[in-house]
């Protein structure tokens, strides 16, 4: 009796620890292709894994970070949700809010340079809120499809950079501005941790808790998977897709400071190459692209794969082409595995 007893035991482990792999094998995919960039970068090049190199990363690309938090809203909310404009406004607030910090800088040469910072913080906030405002608006009252409307805010948002610089570079912002992404930090021993790469980690926790922790959260979460049950529990769906739309600006006006920060001047084709990143770091991480399925782990590890990936193309000296084309590949594979987990997901 008792060595039955233990064999029914150890089979019930077997199949918990196995339902438990399956479950995060469909969750979690990325993890396995994070592992595999790592291995064939510790072959390649050890110095890859050198704390320099992981700050550099971390820094370089810190507005992806920034701008895949608002997009993870987006996605979990449902109704085909997606924001293609998120690269240009991205692009837009930088060009405006540097611009604005250049002028601001000239005009008042004794003006506390933090004061500058901030309110070119609030400029590209605004104008961030502003396209999500409209973008919210036209897919929860007037039922315009978000891929259609997005995509319409990206052209206009792409022709006002064209139209605000003329086709040339922004810059002059304060120097404190850049020091973030230098000087400004953390000191652990001779190494600075830059408040560049720290900011959005801590930004990227705290929306973390909120989603994961809050009443907004869990009505996201509810809304993206089925909108009526959260219509009969009293949200309202439309106030959900206006708010999830504008945090997505508001995270693309956010992200805008760190352009100036990192790189210094703003080119107005700088949007051109942020969607793609920011959008497949959030997908690659298996946030349902159905939305009502998905958590800010899954995301961390997806904008952890892109920027690592990224990094290790750069490290590798690929050229711009080259890496395109690694990065295209890696998109549509990716793309097409996590359409098979869809289906497979619910039925573990």
């Amino acid at each position: 009796m008792d060595t039955k007893f233990k064999s029914n035991s150890t089979l019930g482990n077997k199949n918990r620890f196995w339902n438990g792999f399956k479950k995060f094998s469909l969750d979690l995919p990325v993890v396995y292709m994070l592992i595999v960039v790592c291995v064939v970068m510790g072959f390649l090049n050890r110095n890859f894994f050198s704390m320099a190199n992981i700050i550099s990363m971390l820094t370089s690309y810190s507005y992806y970070i920034i701008g895949a938090i608002g997009l993870v809203f987006v996605f979990l909310s449902g109704n085909s949700g997606i924001d293609l404009s998120i690269g240009y406004v991205t692009g837009f607030s930088a060009v405006v809010s540097t611009k604005t910090m250049s002028l601001l800088s000239d005009a008042n040469p004794d003006m506390n340079p933090w004061l500058i910072i901030v309110l070119g913080l609030l400029v590209s906030c605004t104008i961030g809120a502003l396209f999500g405002l409209l973008n919210g608006i036209a897919v929860a009252k007037f039922h315009i499809a978000p891929f259609i409307i997005t995509l319409a805010s990206q052209l206009l948002a792409m022709g006002l950079c064209y139209v605000f610089t003329n086709g040339y570079t922004v810059s002059g912002g304060p120097r404190e501005l850049s020091r973030l992404s230098t000087l400004t930090g953390i000191h652990i021993g001779k190494t600075i941790i830059p408040m560049a790469a720290i900011i959005p980690i801590v930004i990227f926790i705290l929306m973390a808790v909120v989603l994961s922790k809050t009443t907004f959260g869990r009505q996201v979460i509810l809304t993206g998977s089925n909108p009526k049950s959260a219509e009969h529990a009293g949200i309202s769906v439309s106030r959900i897709y206006i708010i999830v739309y504008l945090l997505s600006g508001v995270f693309a006006g956010i992200a805008a400071m760190f352009i100036p920060m990192c790189i210094g001047g703003v080119n107005p084709d700088v949007g051109a190459n942020l969607l793609m990143p920011m959008v497949a770091a959030v997908t690659i991480g298996g946030i349902s692209q159905s939305g009502g399925y998905g958590n800010m782990v899954q995301a961390g590890f997806g904008i952890l794969f892109i920027m690592c990936l990224m990094s290790a193309m750069t490290f590798l000296g690929f050229g711009l082409p080259t890496q395109q084309l690694a990065y295209g590949i890696v998109i549509v594979f990716t793309m097409t595995l996590l359409g098979y987990i869809e289906r497979k997901r619910f039925r573990v």
